[in-house]
């Protein structure tokens, strides 16, 4: 489980900070408290398919689950995996052109738990898709991989999120408690991020846009390639800043970084 068990164990010494800053899990609000708890859908298996013709956007929300994001070469959006006892089970739904894959907690769900009784879950997009796409993460760990669209929002939750050769036009990320590790040498766009609680990992290869990120609490690594056209603007909080990275001088595109508490460093 990598980091996770420290993870949840800050939590409970975080939450208050948490939610006056701001930042929340997106769990309660999307729990139907008329559903009956009592089944027990531990080791369930999950087989889905749905067509993705005419939809525009896809939207992923994730309460409770270890759940892997890649494309694939098929035709129709596949979900697979196995539920935990803190499931209520997938659903899949369509509503106009947008279709929405989600996986709910039940109400008794607590945020103090062993994450080997959430569900583990692959979701497979095809490669032709290249419109928008949405995530809402609960508590879990969390890898996206290879996907090539025009915008992306993610609102993280609790755990680990690892992002790995993704491209896009747009990337809107809210961490919220767990490491941020995002690494790509494909083309990406505008990217905001608004950190929370845990250390946020950055390594891009092709830069088409402006990077503004503004930290929380935890450390930021920020890697470009030597040739990369941007102007390296930061605001220092609690922590030491260390921008060693060479850049094109073009200054076409501005990284407008404000850490809060942590180190920042910036190098190629």
């Amino acid at each position: 489980m990598r980091k996770i068990s420290k993870i949840i164990l800050i939590v409970s010494l975080t939450v208050t900070l948490l939610t006056g800053c701001g930042i929340r899990f997106g769990i309660e609000s999307r729990r139907n408290n008329n559903s009956d708890d009592s089944v027990n859908y531990s080791g369930e298996s999950i087989n889905k398919t749905e067509s993705i013709e005419g939809i525009d956007k896809i939207d992923i929300e994730i309460e409770v689950s270890n759940v892997t994001i890649i494309n694939y070469e098929g035709n129709d959006i596949e979900i697979s995996g196995t539920l935990g006892n803190l499931s209520r089970g997938v659903t899949v739904s369509k509503n106009s052109n947008k279709l929405v894959i989600s996986e709910k907690a039940k109400k008794a769900f607590n945020i103090n738990i062993n994450t080997n009784n959430a569900s583990n879950l692959e979701i497979k997009i095809p490669n032709s898709y290249n419109k928008d796409i949405e995530f809402s993460f609960g508590v879990g760990e969390y890898n996206i991989k290879d996907l090539k669209v025009n915008d992306i929002d993610i609102q993280g939750g609790v755990g680990e999120l690892l992002i790995e050769n993704i491209s896009f036009n747009k990337l809107d990320l809210s961490s919220g408690v767990g490491s941020v590790d995002i690494y790509t040498n494909e083309r990406t766009g505008e990217i905001d991020i608004k950190g929370g609680v845990g250390d946020v990992n950055i390594s891009l290869g092709d830069i088409n846009g402006n990077l503004k990120f503004e930290g929380g609490m935890g450390s930021a690594n920020i890697k470009i390639p030597s040739d990369a056209p941007v102007n390296i603007k930061t605001e220092s909080g609690l922590g030491n800043s260390n921008i060693r990275a060479k850049t094109s001088g073009e200054n076409k595109y501005i990284f407008d970084i404000t850490m809060g508490i942590g180190e920042l460093n910036i190098t190629n």
